[in-house]
């Protein structure tokens, strides 16, 4: 502001007003870019035929005996961060018993999350206990052409071996080349078998 030479009221500059109030304008948000857990890779589809619509379901588990996990997977483009939305995520993995096969999938929401309950896998022998991912971009549903990517997620060795007993709770976990490691939150951290929370974010694309 200056002061006139005849008088002392204050004299907006209106260079200076139209200045700040195009600086108080709010700017336009940026798509969010989401860090990843892990990559999944461009692969083959685990087998020919079409998904039976049936598997679309969020509860995989069913009336399976197992510990429970809600398992939460987030989509985001390899290059730009951004969700992926409207991707199918096809779980599968070995139930509790390490006997039967758990197979789920979902569409993932505007922001790239889908959700499935389950049960802890089962382990096969020798291998870490692990959840195959697939995600597919394009027509999968509908029989069409798609892009596919997976990977394992891997269940923590430190909430793996206490559940199963079969490795020392203090193992390292391994560090693959594709996919990566759930991050694992007990409902009750005094009773793991209580139910477990598994999240991850998982980054497809070239």
């Amino acid at each position: 502001m200056r002061n006139e030479e005849t008088g002392g009221t204050p004299v907006i500059n209106r260079c200076a007003s139209l200045d700040r109030t195009t600086a108080d304008r709010p700017l336009p948000r940026p798509a969010q870019r989401v860090p990843p857990d892990a990559r999944l890779i461009r692969a083959e589809p685990t087998g020919t035929e079409p998904m039976p619509l049936e598997l679309v379901r969020r509860d995989v588990a069913g009336d399976r005996p197992g510990v429970p996990l809600m398992l939460r997977v987030r989509v985001v483009d390899a290059v730009t961060g951004t969700p992926v939305g409207g991707a199918v995520l096809d779980i599968r993995h070995r139930d509790a018993t390490g006997d039967g096969e758990l197979r789920g999938a979902q569409v993932t929401g505007a922001e790239g999350y889908a959700e499935f309950r389950t049960v802890h896998p089962g382990r096969e022998a020798g291998a870490p206990v692990s959840i195959h991912a697939e995600v597919h971009v394009g027509g999968y549903l509908a029989g069409g052409r798609s892009v596919t990517y997976a990977g394992p997620l891997l269940v923590p060795e430190q909430i793996a071996g206490q559940i199963d007993g079969q490795v020392a709770p203090r193992a390292e976990d391994p560090r693959p080349e594709t996919g990566g490691v759930l991050h694992v939150v007990p409902r009750d951290r005094f009773d793991l078998k209580a139910g477990l929370l598994g999240t991850i974010t998982v980054a497809i694309g070239e």
